[in-house]
């Protein structure tokens, strides 16, 4: 199962965009994803995220569909900002 790094910008901070994302958790796990990891930058503007996902374009079959992404713009996110930083090998959480 691949992972990647993905960041989006957010305008209503982390806590807002956190209670969207464990909105999805059940949603997403049905379709085989799992956000292992999350994080925002010091002034909340941006989000780094850790996923396991069943195959790379699943940022768009699943973050793209119309209802998820109200629900996101609604959080505070900039969809259209979406990237995809890098597919992850391995990794260590101390």
């Amino acid at each position: 199962m691949p992972r990647l790094l993905v960041t989006v910008k957010i305008s209503k901070g982390f806590k807002t965009w956190t209670e969207m994302a464990k909105s999805f958790e059940d949603e997403v796990g049905e379709k085989g994803a799992k956000m292992i990891w999350a994080a925002a930058n010091p002034d909340e503007t941006s989000v780094y995220v850790l996923m396991d996902v069943p195959d790379p374009e699943f940022m768009k079959t699943f973050g793209e569909r119309p209802d998820v992404v109200k629900r996101r713009e609604e959080a505070g996110a900039d969809v259209s900002s979406t990237t995809v930083i890098t597919q992850i090998g391995d990794y260590w959480l101390g």
